[in-house]
């Protein structure tokens, strides 16, 4: 009990000269110029507000306000200061500049917020094969159209009287054939057949439009389908019922052993021969079973002894590099 006593004692102890002193100070007098010094070290208290922030000025003592906001607007002249979450917010619905490609390129939607493909626009500087699966521009079409259509039909009467064609025939006689020998009948393996020539008989063959004495360049994309041996081989009959053995000719197995190992895999193969004796010349299946699992895309004979890139067989309407 003591202890506590003497405990309370010394806090009064410690307290009184503090009081005593500030009593002292209400009544003790100052001079104009302490209270106008004191005065001049002190600013108004900050009046309350809210989505402002305050800003420093040029003069001492002063501030100002600024807005605050959490949404960004479309003015370019709003002065008020964005908070993190409204440029975020606005930042969301912003993507990354489209890199630069080319002037032959168009951009293209997906199926994803944000997300861009590409689709070239043809160009008559390339060639078909590459660009086949491209956009085409009105100029390029509507030039590729005209030919066409003078290509294919030719006035075959006029109105009297006029010069206005009423009349047309089908297929001019000014074809202009792509180098491409082989029509789109040699792509499809359901049309190979037995091939009789001279008393020879070769089963699953075609009969290349060769003319003596010339030499041409096969080429193709073999895809196997499934398990197996496939391969082609090119046959040469004379007009006195023989032929050549497979391995005299050049094109002996054009694709050899493609095996169930390489299957679903792509083989490009190119071939040169040089046609002679007013022979025959087909494309032959060595193994006729094999037809239902290959795929040929591509197929292609011209003249000369270099492959040159694939193009359609047919009239040539879109201009291209070959």
């Amino acid at each position: 009990m003591f202890l506590k006593k003497f405990l309370l004692f010394g806090l009064i102890a410690a307290v009184l000269p503090a009081f005593a002193e500030e009593v002292a100070d209400r009544k003790t007098a100052t001079s104009l110029k302490y209270v106008t010094h004191e005065l001049d070290t002190r600013q108004n208290k900050f009046g309350a507000d809210t989505n402002k922030a305050m800003e420093y000025t040029n003069s001492a003592g002063t501030v100002q306000k600024r807005a605050v906001t959490s949404e960004l607007g479309s003015s370019t002249s709003d002065t008020s200061l964005p908070m993190v979450g409204g440029v975020n917010t606005k930042l969301d619905l912003k993507q990354d500049d489209i890199d630069p490609v080319n002037d032959h390129t168009a951009v293209t939607y997906t199926g994803t917020a944000g997300g861009i493909g590409r689709k070239g626009i043809y160009q008559t500087t390339g060639t078909y094969t590459d660009q086949s699966d491209n956009l085409i521009d009105a100029k390029t079409f509507n030039a590729a159209l005209k030919k066409g259509l003078d290509i294919e039909f030719k006035c075959k009467e006029t109105k009297p009287g006029t010069d206005l064609c009423w009349v047309y025939s089908i297929h001019n006689e000014t074809e202009e054939k792509t180098k491409n020998l082989l029509n789109p009948s040699f792509m499809d393996n359901s049309t190979y057949e037995t091939v009789t020539v001279n008393g020879v008989t070769i089963d699953r063959a075609k009969i290349l439009p060769t003319e003596n004495g010339k030499t041409y360049t096969l080429s193709a994309t073999l895809i196997a389908n499934d398990g197996g041996t496939y391969f082609y081989y090119l046959a040469e009959i004379f007009p006195d019922g023989t032929y050549s053995s497979q391995s005299q000719l050049p094109c002996h197995y054009m694709w050899t052993n493609y095996t169930s190992a390489n299957t679903n895999t792509t083989v490009e193969k190119t071939c040169t021969f040089t046609t002679h004796d007013n022979a025959t010349y087909l494309v032959n299946f060595a193994n006729s079973s094999s037809v239902d699992y290959l795929t040929l895309t591509n197929y292609q004979m011209e003249e000369g002894a270099t492959a040159t890139p694939y193009v359609p067989y047919g009239n040539v309407y879109i201009p291209q590099n070959q």
